[in-house]
C-alpha cells in the first residue's frame, strides 16, 4: 500500500465520522425543543424541593426553639439562637425564590413558602406551601398561599 492510499483511506474515514456525527446532531436536534422545555421544568423541581427542604429545616428549629425557651419564635430570633443561618435573617426571607413567612407565638407557628420573583433569585417553582407545628405536615397549593385545609404532599 502506498502513502496516498493509506491518507486516501484516512481521509475517507475522517469523513464518515463527520458525517454520522452531523447526522446525531441532527436527530437530537429535532427532538432538542422536549430538552429545552425540560431544563425549566427540572429547575423548578429542584426549587420546590429546596422550598421544602427549608420547611423541614424551619420546623426543626422551631422544635428546638420551644425547647429551649418554652416558645416559638420568629425568623430573626431562630438565626440569633443558632437554629438558623444567616439566609433566614428578616421577617420575610427570600431563598431560591420562596419567600417564607412565620407566625409563632408561645403555643404554636404556622410558616409558608410562596413563590416570589426578585431580581437576585428567580424562581421557577410555582406551588404554595404551608407547615405547622400541629402535625409537621407540608401542605400544598398549586395557585395560591398554601394553608393547613390544603392536600398534604
Amino acid at each position: 500500500m502506498n502513502t496516498g492510499t493509506i491518507f486516501s483511506q484516512v481521509g475517507n474515514a475522517s469523513w464518515l465520522w463527520l458525517l454520522a456525527g452531523c447526522l446525531l446532531l441532527t436527530s437530537c436536534s429535532s427532538s432538542g425543543s422536549d430538552g429545552l422545555r425540560a431544563y425549566p421544568k427540572a429547575v423548578g423541581a429542584a426549587d420546590e424541593a429546596s422550598a421544602i427542604q427549608n420547611l423541614r429545616t424551619i420546623a426543626s428549629a422551631q422544635t428546638q426553639a420551644k425547647a429551649m425557651r418554652n416558645s416559638y419564635a420568629d425568623f430573626n430570633a431562630l438565626v440569633q439562637l443558632g437554629f438558623l443561618d444567616e439566609r433566614f435573617a428578616g421577617a420575610n426571607p427570600n431563598l431560591r425564590g420562596y419567600r417564607f413567612t412565620v407566625v409563632a407565638n408561645e403555643k404554636e407557628y404556622a410558616v409558608n413558602a410562596d413563590p416570589e420573583t426578585t431580581q437576585t433569585n428567580p424562581t421557577t417553582g410555582g406551588r404554595h406551601f404551608y407547615l405547622d407545628s400541629t402535625d409537621g405536615v407540608v401542605h400544598v397549593n398549586p395557585t395560591q398561599t398554601a394553608t393547613r385545609q390544603d392536600p398534604a404532599l
